[in-house]
């Protein structure tokens, strides 16, 4: 259930404070977690020995307490036969706290996985684990975040690890910062023991105490809630070790019963790998967040509220603001990704890693990159073993949080430019003074350009006026029609794109226009049919794709509101349209129902435009706050790669970035009127850009000034230049439009 949305006159949209702890521990008895031998391999000292501990246990000789949890289990630090330092964890109650699959210690001890804190023994009532010198990840990041080179190799390092664990087929790992141990050869994985713990006297809670639960759990977990489904350990995980054996065992067994045997084998057999697949997927979404801790040093899911983090946590919105923008960042907004389908395997993971950082070798830049296709299977676990193995012996030795010198970059091809030659504009520090008056068309007002200027107006219309757009040939207007019709010219000038939003009064689909205006060649490209709309397009900056919100109609508490259900892009060139889908209005409609009403699906309406290098989209999102925020998908996937839940609701006409691309505008940021602009690259705020009564961005002047239209009198709207507190430097336009009116008025770059 979703928490109450907060008053949005008062909510704090700012990125939580930062603190730099976990979320607590459950059953914490001293001050160290109480996760099986959680961090205990690398705890840096230990506390001596109490009456009544044992000297030795199975063979080995106890030196000192490290951690104490419920039902008498006690980590120590022991030393073995050999003379070796180890870790032991002893349970002193086995019917109450004990593991829950008696084999995993010694699969564990066999296999051996690569990254990992090695299991070297186990007996009915203990688990002995190497011993790692150095304290956890998770005091360590907290006190210092790792530099960017450092996290891509610490990602790298834990990985490895996890997917060694999985190809070992011993997941899930249970991956947390406690557990992340930084050695002096780099880090190593202190899984999970698996355990049980029973239901034990009065003094207990009456229900099973789970305490192999990830820090975070993943959304599918949340979803369900159930015992079974937080604990990743489940007994159907081990039926594939145990098998299934009819109880007669004797020749006289008949047939019948035999299939029935075979029946329950291959159950749970299927069974076995579902829950395998379960917990890997959990094991890459807590990898994720770990790694996200540590560039941040504090919980990627903190809130104001226990309510609010835990709704982030069901929507997997971790702030990945700390991790610098490139691969890592994509890679983990994938592995953070709701659905357990749709995130990467351990191997896919480190594979996608190892090509960021180099070591795997580079496409051909000479020839044209071919579309991206998911590799095979079988393909991908030879590369991962084969990484596996490469790392393991020293190409990535000493992963430790140590800076290093960061890599070359790639090398970029450039695009192809067409033969069309866009007006060039030359940057001033302050825009120049008002310029020569120009009367728009329809008698709806005058424009004031300066040849200096870095924009100019290209398209316009006020209410129910008809659309204008500018021939930057000759600068006149052309009528492209009725207000209905939305028209956008290319950045580069040399294409207008058109569409008829009412399409459906006179044709079966919606077609979009496009008129060459250097071959005068003019083509449509089909793009929706029924039950789908559109009412908006935008360009991507190399004037290559168009970009058209699709929405649909339906009820919500017996209303008709649209619901934005993805995008459409079109590739000029190729003369296509291709449909990508989103689940955008389905969170609106489901929070419209869950919240009473407090939730209004018209205002949740998400748009989506380009980002600067045309390989992603933005639009606004619902928030699992009830609140506004932004969102960054994958273009062609439509996969959500970055959210940023506390920035408010992102605004503009056409292009809604910077010149530079490093910034973007939002409203609905702060307790008063204002626009606030944000860093691109972390979300971070630069700006309140104060607002009078009616003020509204629609875009860009230069890199450090907007376009702001506000009411100038009854009857007028202005079109203005601001600086970043909101002051008006120049004005580009006077429009005659009343208040109420919708004044859409776009400029354009260059």
């Amino acid at each position: 259930m979703n928490p109450p949305r907060p008053d949005p006159e008062t909510v704090n949209l700012e990125p939580p404070t930062p603190q730099n702890n976990e979320p607590p521990e459950p059953e914490t008895v001293n001050v160290r977690s109480a996760e099986a031998l959680d961090g205990a391999a690398g705890e840096p000292g230990a506390g001596d020995l109490r009456p009544g501990d044992p000297e030795r246990v199975g063979g080995y000789r106890l030196t000192g307490r490290l951690h104490v949890s419920c039902c008498d289990v006690v980590d120590y630090l022991a030393v073995a036969p050999s003379g070796r330092t180890v870790v032991l964890r002893r349970y002193g109650r086995p019917a109450d706290r004990r593991p829950a699959d008696p084999g995993w210690a010694e699969r564990m001890r066999q296999a051996a996985p690569v990254g990992t804190v090695a299991v070297l023994d186990s007996g009915a009532d203990f688990v002995v684990t190497e011993h790692v010198e150095g304290g956890s990840l998770a005091g360590q990041a907290a006190a210092e975040p790792p530099a960017e080179s450092a996290l891509r190799r610490l990602a790298i390092g834990t990985v490895t690890a996890l997917a060694a664990v999985h190809r070992a087929g011993l997941a899930p790992a249970g991956i947390r910062p406690s557990r992340v141990l930084l050695g002096p050869d780099g880090p190593r994985l202190l899984c999970a023991v698996p355990e049980i713990h029973d239901q034990v006297g009065g003094s207990h809670d009456t229900s099973p105490i789970r305490l192999d639960q990830p820090a975070w759990p993943a959304p599918e977990q949340l979803r369900t809630g159930t015992d079974a489904d937080l604990d990743p350990h489940r007994p159907a995980r081990r039926a594939r070790a145990t098998g299934s054996t009819h109880p007669s065992g004797t020749a006289r067994t008949t047939a019948r019963l035999r299939t029935n045997d075979q029946a329950k084998a291959a159950q749970a057999e299927a069974e076995a790998e579902a829950a395998d697949r379960a917990g890997m997927a959990v094991d890459v979404y807590c990898w994720a967040a770990t790694i996200a801790y540590a560039a941040a040093g504090r919980d990627p899911f903190a809130a104001d509220s226990e309510a609010q983090r835990l709704a982030r946590m069901a929507e997997g919105a971790a702030s990945l603001a700390a991790v610098p923008q490139g691969g890592v960042r994509d890679l983990l907004a994938d592995c953070l990704a709701d659905s357990p389908t749709a995130r990467p395997t351990a191997e896919e993971a480190l594979l996608r890693l190892v090509e960021e950082t180099g070591l795997a070798a580079p496409p051909d830049l000479a020839t044209p990159p071919k579309p991206p296709r998911r590799p095979g299977r079988a393909l991908l676990i030879t590369a991962a073993g084969v990484t596996i193995a490469l790392i393991a012996g020293g190409t990535s030795a000493a992963l430790t949080l140590a800076a290093a010198p960061e890599p070359t970059p790639k090398p970029t091809v450039a695009a192809p430019t067409a033969s069309w030659s866009a007006r060039s504009v030359s940057p001033l520090p302050t825009p120049p003074a008002n310029g020569t008056e120009l009367t728009l068309p329809g008698g709806l007002g005058t424009a004031y350009e300066n040849p200096a200027d870095p924009v100019r107006l290209t398209s316009f219309r006020v209410d129910e006026s008809r659309r204008y757009v500018r021939d930057p040939r000759t600068g006149a207007f052309n009528d492209v029609g009725p207000h209905t019709v939305a028209a956008e010219q290319s950045p580069d000038g040399r294409w207008l794109a058109s569409f008829n939003s009412l399409y459906a009064a006179t044709d079966d689909h919606l077609a979009v226009s496009f008129v060459d205006r250097l071959t005068g060649a003019r083509f449509s490209v089909p793009a929706l049919g029924p039950p789908y709309q559109s009412l908006t397009l935008s360009w991507s900056r190399d004037s290559r794709r168009v970009l058209l919100t699709a929405q649909r109609i339906e009820q919500v508490d017996g209303e008709d509101v649209p619901l934005t259900a993805g995008y459409v892009i079109v590739d000029v060139a190729a003369r296509t349209a291709r449909f990508v889908p989103t689940g955008d209005g389905d969170e609106v409609k489901q929070a419209a129902k869950a919240s009473g009403g407090r939730v209004k699906p018209i205002e949740h309406h998400a748009e989506y435009r380009w980002t600067p290098d045309g390989r992603s989209v933005i639009s606004s999102f619902l928030t699992a706050e009830w609140g506004q925020g932004v969102r960054i998908r994958d273009a062609d996937s439509g996969r959500a790669i970055r959210m940023m839940h506390w920035t408010g609701e992102v605004q503009g006409m056409a292009d809604w970035f910077s010149p530079s691309g490093g910034k973007f505008v939002t409203g609905g940021c702060a307790k008063i009127l204002s626009a606030c602009v944000w860093k691109t690259a972390d979300a971070s705020r630069l700006h309140n850009v104060t607002l009078l009564k009616g003020a509204g961005f629609y875009g860009w002047y230069d890199e450090n000034h907007l376009i702001i239209a506000a009411s100038v009198q009854k009857g007028q709207r202005g079109i203005f230049v601001t600086d970043m507190s909101g002051k008006p430097v120049r004005v580009l336009a006077m429009i005659k439009a009343a208040d109420d009116v919708v004044v859409d008025v776009r400029y354009t770059r260059g």
